[in-house]
C-alpha cells in the first residue's frame, strides 16, 4: 500500500477543517487578541445550525455554515447563506418558492463578553419596499444559562424589526452553558498567605531550635524546645492576664482603694470569733 492516498486524505482533512473554521468571513476586523478569543468562545458552534418558526416562517441560522445547500429555487445564490427564512403554507409544509437570504456569512460581526456571544450577519439581498431598501441583518445572541447543552439547545426567533428607517434587524436567542464563564482560581489570598508565611517560618524555628538545643546546648525531654524558658515564662504570663480578665469575683476585677469588705470578712471565716463585749464600760 503507498503512502499517497494516505497524503491526499491528511491534506484533504485540513483543508475542510480550516474551511470550517474560516467560513465566518470577519472583514471589517483587524487581527487581534479580542477578536481571537471572541473566535475561540464561539468555537463550540462551529458548524451547526439550529432552526425556528414562527406563524409564518421557518428559519435556519447556521454558526458560520452554510445552511441553503438543498435549495432549488432558480436564481437564489446559496453559496454563502448563513441565516436562511422560508415562507410557510397553510398546512405548516415549506413553500418552496418563498425563500430569502437574511445572513450571509461574507459579511459577519461577533462580540463576546463573559457569558455573552453576540454574532452579527449581514445579507447580500436588500429589504424591498421598508428599511430605506437597506442590507437585510440578523442578530444571533447567545447567552449562558448552565442547565442547557446540546441535547436541548434551541434557537428562538425573537422578532423582526422592520418598522424603522434604518438599522432593522431579524432578533434569535439561545442560550447555552458553553458561553458561561468559566470560575475563577481566584489564587491565594492575602490571609492565606500569611498562614502559609507563618508556619513555613514556625516549622524552620522548631527544627533548628530543636537541633540547637539538643546537640549545641545537650538539653534533654521537653527543654530541647527552643527558648524553653522564655515560652515557659509566656505561659504562666498568659494565664495570669485570663485569671485576670476572666475571673468573677469582686476583688479580681476592682480597683482603686477598698476598705474593709465582705472579702476580706470572708477571708476571717476560719479563724475563731473574738467576742469582746467584756472590754466595753459598764
Amino acid at each position: 500500500m503507498t503512502k499517497e492516498p494516505i497524503l491526499y486524505f491528511l491534506l484533504a482533512l485540513i483543508v475542510l477543517t480550516e474551511a470550517a473554521d474560516d467560513l465566518c468571513n470577519f472583514t471589517k476586523y483587524k487581527e487581534s487578541k479580542s477578536l481571537e478569543a471572541s473566535k475561540k468562545k464561539l468555537s463550540p458552534f462551529l458548524g451547526k445550525s439550529y432552526k425556528s418558526r414562527d406563524e409564518h416562517f421557518e428559519f435556519t441560522v447556521g454558526i458560520c455554515t452554510r445552511v441553503a445547500e438543498n435549495i432549488d429555487k432558480e436564481g437564489f445564490d446559496k453559496e454563502n447563506v448563513a441565516v436562511l427564512q422560508q415562507g410557510l403554507k397553510d398546512d405548516g409544509s415549506i413553500n418552496p418558492l418563498e425563500v430569502y437570504n437574511i445572513g450571509s456569512l461574507t459579511n459577519t460581526h461577533i462580540m463576546a463578553g463573559m457569558d455573552w456571544i453576540l454574532l452579527e450577519y449581514w445579507s447580500n439581498e436588500k429589504y424591498g419596499s421598508h428599511c430605506s431598501k437597506e442590507l437585510k441583518h440578523t442578530a444571533v445572541m447567545i447567552t449562558c444559562d448552565q442547565s442547557v447543552d446540546d441535547s436541548d439547545a434551541r434557537m428562538v426567533f425573537i422578532e423582526e424589526e422592520n418598522q424603522k428607517e434604518s438599522h432593522c434587524y431579524y432578533l434569535f436567542e439561545m442560550r447555552h452553558k458553553a458561553v458561561c464563564a468559566v470560575p475563577s482560581s481566584g489564587g491565594l489570598s492575602v490571609g492565606s498567605i500569611l498562614l502559609i508565611v507563618f508556619f513555613s517560618v514556625a516549622s524552620v524555628y522548631l527544627f533548628v531550635g530543636f537541633l540547637y538545643s539538643r546537640f549545641v546546648l545537650g538539653a534533654k525531654g521537653i527543654e530541647q524546645i527552643p527558648n524553653y524558658e522564655f515560652w515557659k515564662d509566656f505561659g504562666n504570663l498568659q494565664a495570669d492576664g485570663c485569671d485576670f480578665l476572666c475571673r468573677t469575683r469582686e476583688h479580681r476585677r476592682g480597683g482603686g482603694f477598698r476598705g474593709i469588705g465582705d472579702d476580706q470578712l470572708d477571708q476571717t471565716d476560719d479563724l475563731p470569733v473574738v467576742r469582746d463585749e467584756n472590754l466595753l464600760p459598764m
